[in-house]
């Protein structure tokens, strides 16, 4: 459990001693492939003798390092803020306010479950950037720092019992929470429909063909290698998407098994999900700026759609994992946590203003400009070098194709001002829909590019501190765009008119 520093009164704690056994392994599986690399280059060299083996010095030296570590490393919430310290000969101190506490995420691997604790990263930037890191504390230790840091309220006076004798009124309860969304384990049926799922396994089996080609004189390999090769071409697709789809449903299972997304009574949004290595993310209320309901074309088309987070101290959006606020579900299931969260059921479900004749003209030409060139490369193709009669078959399917996305990309186009909430929404393959809180959007770009200017569209970029910082309404009319700005901050527009 976390300890407080020998002899020091004012309020210091340690890491838990624990990570003393935590600290060799992730040293240990940092350094291994260089330890691998000096096992080999021993084993291939004759002539080594046992006195030569240097490298079993490292042992000692890491856990030396890791007591150290945990000697050097203190911290301590005073004064309305947090204060790391830590380092023997180049000492570091790190403090932050407590109000610039964004969200506070728990990490746990399989190393950190076995004992029991946890490591906690303290978000105190606009992006996730700047962060406390305290690896490792005990899992109960770091839930309990986590309230302390988000759950602050200023103690409320002592109550004169002579003067008014009424019992004082307990505090609430923070620790009782509202289940928001658990996962449903049906609900892996929809792994193999994301992007992100498909170029994850994508890359496993681009990995594991190339370490296979190392092997490429076994003779088992080599049969089963001849077997596929020798099936029918669709059969081999078929083969390579069940292994693709395979691989989704593991990378889902690992990361969102046991997903659980629950409110407290303060508003406070608290997250848990994974298989090996568990992740809490707690989301203040007030750091929240609304959300991000995303729709690629496979989850639309199976009826489903995920769900993150548009909030101030998170990791970026694409990388960071900590916004996840519903893995791919149905799309009842989804919305209606999005509704609760924002609640503004009209920024979820309404229908969208759309942006006119010129956006869906660009819509289409952008869509149709590549298919008619591939479209003309294929023809001459066939006429001058004698390519397939199928090559040039392809053109009316992949002109039809390309029409299909273009009117889908426009139907996805559209945008909505509500009481409380500016909603954009754009795309096609990877559609999403942003409802992003009025009071969270601190200033405006319009941009015009030279096909904008002559089809007479602009796109309005809306500027907050949350989430990737800029949300877009793309090719609307110049007066649509004023008209939003006008709506939605009037006191900016009238400071410049």
């Amino acid at each position: 459990m976390t300890e407080r520093a020998p002899g020091d009164g004012s309020g210091w704690r340690r890491l838990d001693a624990r990570m003393l056994l935590v600290h060799p392994v992730q040293t240990f599986v940092r350094f291994l492939p260089a330890i691998l690399a000096i096992l080999i280059a021993r084993s291939s060299t004759s002539g080594s003798s046992d006195g030569d083996r240097w490298e079993l010095v490292a042992l000692p030296l890491i856990v030396a390092v890791g007591a150290l570590r945990w000697l050097t490393t203190r911290y301590r919430i005073g004064d309305g803020q947090i204060e790391l310290r830590r380092g023997l000969l180049n000492k570091t101190t790190t403090t932050a306010r407590l109000d610039r506490v964004r969200t506070v995420d728990l990490t746990s691997e399989l190393h950190h479950r076995a004992l029991g604790l946890a490591k906690v990263e303290i978000s105190t930037g606009s992006a996730g950037k700047d962060r406390l890191v305290l690896d490792s504390l005990s899992l109960v230790d770091g839930r309990r720092l986590r309230a302390e840091l988000l759950h602050r309220a200023a103690p409320a006076p002592a109550p004169d019992l002579a003067a008014h004798p009424v019992l004082p009124v307990a505090p609430a309860d923070v620790s009782a929470d509202e289940e928001l969304l658990r996962l449903d384990p049906a609900w892996v049926r929809y792994a193999p429909l994301t992007l992100t799922g498909l170029a994850t396994a994508a890359a496993v089996v681009g990995f594991a063909v190339q370490g296979l080609q190392r092997y490429a004189d076994d003779g088992a390999l080599t049969s089963a290698a001849e077997q596929v090769r020798a099936l029918v071409w669709w059969a081999d697709v078929v083969i390579l998407l069940a292994v693709i789809s395979l691989l989704a449903v593991l990378a889902y299972v690992l990361s969102f098994w046991g997903f659980r997304l629950s409110r407290n009574t303060l508003g406070t949004l608290h997250a848990r999900r994974g298989l090996l290595t568990t992740r809490e993310t707690t989301i203040d209320r007030s750091r929240l700026r609304g959300v991000r309901v995303e729709a690629p074309l496979g989850l639309r088309l199976a009826g489903a759609r995920r769900l993150r987070a548009v909030s101030t101290g998170l990791p970026t959006e694409r990388g960071g994992g900590s916004d996840w606020l519903s893995p791919p579900a149905p799309v009842e299931a989804v919305t209606t946590v999005a509704v609760e969260i924002v609640d503004d059921a009209s920024a979820v479900l309404a229908a969208l203003v759309p942006h006119g004749p010129a956006a869906r003209r660009r819509r289409l030409n952008r869509a149709l400009a590549p298919a008619v060139v591939v479209g003309a490369a294929l023809i001459a193709a066939r006429a001058v070098l004698g390519w397939p009669t199928g090559f040039a078959v392809a053109v009316p399917v992949l002109l039809a194709a390309a029409f299909a996305l273009g009117m889908d990309r426009y139907a996805g186009l559209g945008h909505l001002v509500t009481p409380t909430h500016l909603v954009a929404q754009h795309g096609s393959l990877d559609r999403s829909r942003v409802v992003l809180a009025r009071e969270g959007i601190i200033g405006w770009t319009i941009r015009q590019s030279f096909f904008q200017r002559r089809a007479g569209v602009v796109t309005l970029v809306a500027t907050t501190a949350a989430g990737r910082q800029h949300y877009e309404l793309v090719d609307v009319t110049p007066e649509r765009a004023h008209a939003v700005v006008a709506e939605i901050t009037p006191a900016l527009v009238a400071d410049f008119s």
